[in-house]
């Protein structure tokens, strides 16, 4: 692995070199400053994805602080049996079995009453009570997301971000390099050609 990091360095500095070689082509040249360049917005993005985490951190903190405003949390009634469902696929995994059950709460000055099927502890029976979250109008909403979720959220964000552009960076310079090599290959496959068909070699 440090042998062929070296030795495409060495490529990349001998390509890119001012002095007059025989052996390089244009194609070399260019090949080489797109790798040069694509090299160069990998090493930015890093950075760049940390102010990404950072401003989605922001944004993420913001939204759990208005909907920490404009919901509240009510207690729900279980008013049916729970119903042990588990998957076919994951039958034999204790971690896959839920249970649901319709739970009821009432919101309002009207105690209007709601109803919902959600997941329930797995040991509930009717009768018991569990908290739901719930906004202004009495609707069932996920609950506010904790500080160290959307820190959590942030930080998978950055490295998402960071692994995409660092993948995209090296795929295009794999196929920069491949398509200077392929066209390289049919330069001298024709200057080869002419070479034995009584030409004169043009050093390009």
């Amino acid at each position: 692995m440090v042998a062929a990091l070296k030795a495409h360095a060495a490529w990349l500095v001998n390509a890119l070199a001012v002095n007059r070689n025989p052996l390089r082509r244009p194609i070399d040249r260019l090949a080489a400053g797109i790798t040069l360049l694509l090299l160069m917005v990998a090493l930015i993005a890093v950075p760049a994805s940390g102010l990404f985490g950072a401003a989605l951190h922001t944004d993420l903190t913001q939204r759990a602080q208005v909907s920490a405003t404009t919901t509240h949390p009510v207690t729900a009634v279980v008013t049916t049996t729970p119903a042990t469902s588990t998957p076919i696929s994951e039958a034999y995994g204790q971690d896959t079995i839920s249970s649901t059950a319709v739970v009821e709460w009432r919101t309002g000055l009207d105690q209007q009453p709601h109803t919902a099927t959600i997941q329930v502890p797995a040991n509930s029976a009717a009768g018991d009570n569990l908290t739901v979250w719930v906004d202004q109008a009495g609707n069932r909403v996920p609950p506010p997301p904790s500080a160290s979720s959307v820190t959590a959220s942030a930080i998978f964000g950055a490295v998402l971000v960071l692994l995409v552009a660092e993948l995209a960076c090296f795929a295009l310079i794999a196929g920069t390099q491949h398509l200077a090599r392929f066209v390289s290959m049919r330069a001298w496959e024709r200057e080869w050609a002419f070479l034995q068909h009584g030409g004169t070699w043009s050093q390009r």
